[in-house]
């Protein structure tokens, strides 16, 4: 990507297809729900896309994205709430269930938490990485995982594996 010009359509789509699950982590950790996360990232991508022009060096896409991502978000929020469907799964295996647990733990840490802990631990980002991408020192970043982890010891105190 070249930085003196708007990104090209073809540019944009393949940044976006690289980030995705990315982008869809970080609604997921603000509104803890799969439509609304579904819907801010489709608006965050629109407006990315018509104030691709505003975006100055095209290596920090990804971090800029992710801002606007977690805007959205925060604005998906705000709006009143879509009807909701009782969703049926099938049965599931204990490991499963665990792994539910952490995850419901996980989205039930307050947001500062949320974000980097759903970064670092879901994406696999690193402590640097997560500080570039929620515009943070990388201390802070580190701080906040410290914080969720002993949280999450006592949410899942019943679990005998390491969090």
């Amino acid at each position: 990507m070249s930085d003196h010009n708007p990104l090209t359509k073809a540019e944009f789509s393949k940044a976006i297809q690289e980030n995705a699950g990315l982008l869809f982590t970080v609604s997921f950790a603000i509104v803890k729900d799969r439509q609304l996360s579904a819907d801010a990232v489709q608006c965050a991508l629109l407006k990315a896309w018509e104030k691709r022009k505003s975006l100055r060096e095209h290596a920090s896409f990804k971090s800029w994205l992710v801002r606007i991502v977690i805007n959205e978000s925060k604005n998906a929020l705000r709006r009143p709430p879509n009807i909701e469907f009782k969703e049926y799964y099938a049965p599931i295996t204990q490991n499963e269930q665990q792994k539910i647990d952490v995850r419901k733990a996980v989205y039930a840490l307050p947001i500062k938490y949320r974000l980097p802990v759903a970064l670092f631990y879901f994406e696999g980002y690193s402590v640097d990485e997560t500080a570039h991408l929620l515009n943070m020192p990388p201390n802070t970043i580190s701080s906040r995982l410290f914080r969720a982890r002993n949280l999450l010891r006592k949410e899942l105190k019943d679990y005998e594996t390491d969090y």
